[in-house]
């Protein structure tokens, strides 16, 4: 009976060892992160500056567009959905309406674009990242195929000798609306 009972219970043991538990793949709608619903917090809300307004250098955070202006009012009331200002309602004039991701699309030297304030390697869709942005200019594109654009960033518009940053490009954002031009004055 010993005999029999041994070979049977190192089988039990191997038969359990290879049974494992199938994982299933989780739903797209249970995933952590969705392109979708990331790109829909930009194109659902405005940019608007929460810190240094009207300034080259200012910051931009996403805001909920509560009034458009008017002929008598030229200026926007916001509510900032996150960054520094979150929950803050303010008037202000300087919004950006609609932008566009860059992916590997085509970029100009002196084209103004919106970058991630802090420009990280890899993109997690995280909200708490994406709470800053600024205005920069496009200075040099070769290194695009590498994911990598440099920009600059003047701080007025007498300032040609800008500071300089390797942004990547999935931390850069076309402005569609209203148009933007060079805020340095060239002679």
């Amino acid at each position: 009976m010993k005999k029999l009972f041994l070979p049977l219970l190192v089988f039990a043991v191997a038969l359990a060892g290879c049974h494992q538990e199938k994982q299933e793949e989780p739903a797209p709608y249970n995933r952590p992160f969705n392109a979708d619903t990331y790109e829909r917090n930009f194109s659902s809300n405005v940019f608007a500056a929460c810190m240094s307004e009207g300034k080259p250098y200012a910051t931009y955070s996403l805001a909920r567009l509560n009034q458009k202006p008017t002929e008598c009012d030229p200026r926007y009331k916001v509510t900032f959905v996150n960054g520094p200002c979150e929950g803050k309602t303010v008037w202000t004039e300087d919004v950006i309406e609609k932008t566009s991701p860059v992916g590997g699309g085509q970029l100009v030297k002196g084209q103004v674009v919106l970058r991630n304030y802090w420009n990280p390697r890899k993109l997690d869709k995280d909200t708490a990242q994406l709470d800053r942005w600024n205005r920069g200019v496009v200075y040099d594109t070769s290194r695009m195929d590498e994911g990598v654009v440099e920009l600059e960033f003047p701080r007025d518009k007498n300032d040609f000798m800008a500071a300089r940053e390797f942004i990547f490009l999935h931390n850069v954002r076309y402005i569609e609306k209203p148009e933007q031009k060079e805020p340095r004055i060239w002679l």
